[in-house]
């Protein structure tokens, strides 16, 4: 919390400040870098930057949670009196151009009694430079594109697809289901099924493992082969769920902007396509198709179609009509038992 009084000393010895031609310009963004405390949840924290018009760094600060409207003030007459090394003598400058409007709304009359102009400019250039630099040095985390970023897969089909992924999550299928209840899921147009197993049963990754053919699901449980080589001689989709760190930057501002549900703290959804060097690649579009069908029939299978025997579900064939973005789909689901699949 800022102190007022120190506020006042402050804007008053700053008042008193020569005044330079310049403009400076400052950014408050939500980076795309994780701090990661011992013993608490990890976090994006938020970098503020100002720059002079030279590109010389004012400030800069990194906080855990968004500035407040005095915290902001604070730094910016901080940074008027006492620059940062190498950027010059204490000054003010004559405009002071901002990336985020509601700031720009609070500061102008504050910074009008100084008679410095602030205006709101939603992209900073230098500002972009200076806060790549600041994350990467930070140990900014690489990671695959986000699903927005595939080519034809639409926000809506996204946000569809977390909102089934929600769901399932929530559904927890794996209280009854395991790798010896593999599911053959047809998701029309596609001709052939593909398999699923649900995972998290042992209770470590809870999600979907899918098999593009019945010979990759074998190949899995293949007795004689590393994990590997199961990687090299097969192809494989999934879906499991973890914290937010493991999702891309891209997605996770996403699912703020549009407001796309998580189900918990730990349930943030990932895509991806098995890699030969057991790595995870972006799923292509049809994967994702075949996916929001998939999710939607089996959801739609357990709270409808289920049939439990002293716990443990029965085999079943359902075929029924789903909703995806683009229209109705039509799935057939069909609940294997482990012996005949794999004999």
């Amino acid at each position: 919390m800022v102190d007022q009084r120190q506020l006042e000393r402050l804007l008053q010895r700053v008042q008193h400040l020569k005044q330079s031609d310049e403009y400076w310009a400052g950014a408050t963004r939500l980076a795309r870098m994780w701090i990661t405390p011992d013993h608490e949840s990890p976090y994006r924290p938020y970098l503020t930057l100002l720059l002079s018009q030279q590109g010389k760094i004012l400030s800069s600060q990194v906080l855990e949670q968004p500035p407040t409207a005095d915290a902001l003030f604070e730094s910016l007459l901080r940074a008027m009196r006492r620059p940062a090394l190498g950027s010059g003598r204490a000054r003010r400058p004559s405009l002071i151009y901002l990336d985020n409007a509601e700031h720009v709304a609070t500061l102008s009359p504050r910074l009008e009694a100084l008679k410095i102009q602030c205006v709101h400019r939603p992209t900073l250039a230098m500002a972009d430079e200076v806060v790549e630099a600041m994350e990467t040095r930070r140990g900014k985390d690489e990671l695959p594109p986000g699903l927005v970023s595939i080519p034809s897969v639409t926000l809506p089909m996204v946000g569809h697809l977390h909102e089934l992924a929600a769901q399932f999550y929530r559904a927890t299928p794996w209280t009854w289901f395991n790798d010896h209840h593999p599911f053959a899921i047809r998701v029309a147009p596609e001709e052939a099924p593909r398999y699923a197993i649900v995972m998290g049963n042992a209770g470590e990754v809870f999600g979907l493992s899918v098999y593009d053919t019945l010979d990759d699901l074998n190949l899995v449980f293949s007795p004689a082969l590393s994990h590997r080589q199961v990687a090299r001689m097969s192809t494989w989709f999934v879906l499991f769920f973890e914290e937010a760190p493991a999702v891309s930057f891209d997605d996770l501002d996403a699912i703020a902007e549009h407001d796309w549900p998580v189900a918990a703290p730990r349930a943030y959804p990932v895509f991806g396509r098995s890699t030969a060097d057991q790595g995870l690649a972006l799923p292509a579009k049809a994967d994702l198709l075949w996916m929001e069908g998939a999710l939607a029939g089996l959801l739609a299978y357990i709270d409808q179609h289920m049939v439990l025997r002293h716990g443990v579900p029965q085999l079943a064939d359902v075929t029924m009509s789903v909703t995806r973005v683009d229209g109705e789909a039509q799935v057939r689901l069909q609940l294997l038992g482990f012996d005949a699949i794999f004999q």
